[in-house]
């Protein structure tokens, strides 16, 4: 899943647009039940959509959602599934962010899982470094998308050392040894680097670690060190390992958004009146829109001026009247960026915060 994804979904109209979420499960044997609750949701939707819409109009939106359960296979579930369809449209995701199991039905997709889940993934690459062997994987959160084994990696040292006792009784030969391995591995890193550029997890002996880091050309792109040996962990075992490192790495995302807000509110760069951030996003100056997970806001858009409605009032599940979605999809189309805060972050903002560029 690609920013574009989002874009493209939150540009959509027409009646129905129809979107299912779906907690899942990512082990057996809870996993077994989720074919079960995705088949009642399915059937739920259909049961809306026959009471909304003609059953002409209803048909070909219900062969797309059942061609998409059908191809579910529920071994690989991660945290929830996302199902869109429309006349002519469809998708599926499976995404490692929970969700509550909901149908919505009304003329746009609803897409706060999807951005919920870019901000959630943390894609990496994992070098395990030893002075015997280094490894290079590629990961996002806790799970393994590849270890690189060909010519390059895994790199086991058959020539950087020396048996010469002599030698050995001088630590800055056998450390020199082991930069110059070091080195080249580095060399041999940085061409993935540069065909797909990621942030880097360091695992291995402390000492090696600092040895390594020493040898980088490409400086700042370590976001984390593990210390430990892993010459011989199963390679999906390591991005689990990692699942605390990818926790934390999250927290300070969180804790870096408020330090932009605050940057911003001194600078005069910081709205949060609804009315002003929808402007902002109108005319392109919109930066990054903050808003708490949890933030729903009742409302219209007419003629460039939002009108809002009480907090309990029912929309029955029509995105149309959830003022929130039309401004994000303003601002991604714009080349801006929305993130999701935990709720109560943004209590003295009311849950929502926009900086602007300028």
């Amino acid at each position: 899943m690609q920013d574009q994804d989002v874009i493209q979904l939150s540009q959509y109209r027409g009646a129905p647009a129809v979107t299912v979420l779906v907690s899942t499960h990512r082990t057996f044997p809870d996993n077994k039940q989720d074919s079960i609750n995705l088949k009642n949701l399915v059937t739920a939707a259909e049961k809306q959509l026959y009471e909304l819409y003609d059953k002409r109009e209803v048909w070909p939106v219900l062969e797309k959602i059942k061609e998409l359960e059908n191809n579910v296979d529920h071994r690989y579930n991660l945290d929830s599934l996302v199902l869109y369809a429309s006349e002519n449209f469809s998708k599926l995701y499976n995404l490692p962010v929970a969700t509550t199991d909901r149908i919505i039905i009304g003329k746009r997709f609803e897409i706060r899982p999807l951005l919920k889940a870019l901000q959630q993934a943390v894609h990496y690459y994992v070098i395990s470094v030893s002075r015997k062997k280094i490894r290079l994987l590629e990961a996002t959160n806790d799970a393994l998308i590849r270890e690189v084994k060909n010519d390059d990696f895994p790199f086991e040292n058959t020539t950087y050392y020396t048996t010469d006792p002599m030698k050995l009784q001088h630590d800055s030969v056998v450390d020199d040894l082991i930069k110059e391995y070091f080195n080249v591995a580095d060399k041999r890193f940085k061409k993935y680097y540069h065909e797909q550029a990621l942030p880097v997890i360091l695992m291995g002996d402390t000492k090696m670690l600092a040895y390594y880091q020493e040898q980088m050309d490409i400086k700042n792109i370590v976001i984390a060190t593990v210390p430990g040996s892993y010459d011989d962990t199963v390679d999906h075992e390591i991005p689990r390992i990692l699942a605390p490192v990818i926790t934390d790495v999250l927290a300070k995302r969180q804790e870096a958004a408020l330090v932009a807000i605050r940057e911003a509110l001194s600078q005069q760069r910081l709205l949060v009146d609804l009315s002003d951030i929808f402007r902002a996003a109108a005319d392109g100056s919109a930066d990054t829109l903050y808003v708490e997970s949890n933030y729903f806001q009742p409302g219209t858009i007419h003629d460039g001026i939002i009108t809002l409605h009480p907090q309990e009032e029912a929309y029955n599940g029509d995105l149309s009247y959830d003022v929130l979605l039309p401004i994000i999809e303003i601002i991604l189309s714009k080349g801006g960026k929305v993130m999701f805060m935990e709720p109560g972050t943004l209590n003295e903002f009311q849950g929502i915060a926009l900086t602007t560029r300028f």
